[in-house]
């Protein structure tokens, strides 16, 4: 098996995640997603900054659901100081892509939101997540395509 360096790692992520949002339709969904669909709603909030700390606006968050019994919701944009709001499916465990003009990069690096994991139960409203966008990462990986990425306010 080859061994992929660290940029050409978040490069083969990236392009699978291009190819499945290219899917014209999803899985039928099971019996327990239909059921979780009339639960109430989980929000999660937060901010989305660079690895300054520094927020970044215009990024769109999406909640990643982690079984297959979650659908998946729709994505939010931050704001000019890096908030967003989502309302996700519950229950279910969580992570989370950062997607900048519908390019989604992810990478094996701990402090990625794709990384993370988080239970939501029906109804709960969680707060003061902290989501890092990996600036140098989308620059490694989206350097040759000359497609700008954010700036960090």
């Amino acid at each position: 098996m080859t061994r992929l360096t660290r940029t050409a790692r978040s490069t083969a992520i990236f392009v699978a995640l291009a190819a499945v949002s290219g899917c014209s339709t999803g899985p039928r969904p099971t019996a327990e997603a239909i059921r979780r669909e009339s639960n109430a709603r989980a929000t999660v909030e937060g901010v989305v900054h660079d690895e300054g700390r520094r927020p970044v606006a215009g990024i769109e968050v999406i909640g990643l659901p982690r079984d297959r019994d979650v659908s998946w919701s729709p994505r939010v944009s931050t704001d000019a100081e890096g908030r967003f709001r989502l309302v996700l499916v519950a229950p279910g465990d969580y992570g989370f892509l950062l997607s900048w003009k519908g390019v989604v990069v992810a990478t094996e690096k701990p402090e990625d939101p794709s990384r993370l994991r988080i239970r939501l139960v029906p109804g709960e409203a969680r707060g003061g997540l902290e989501l890092t966008w990996l600036r140098a990462e989308w620059e490694a990986t989206l350097g040759a395509s000359g497609q700008a990425v954010p700036a960090a306010d």
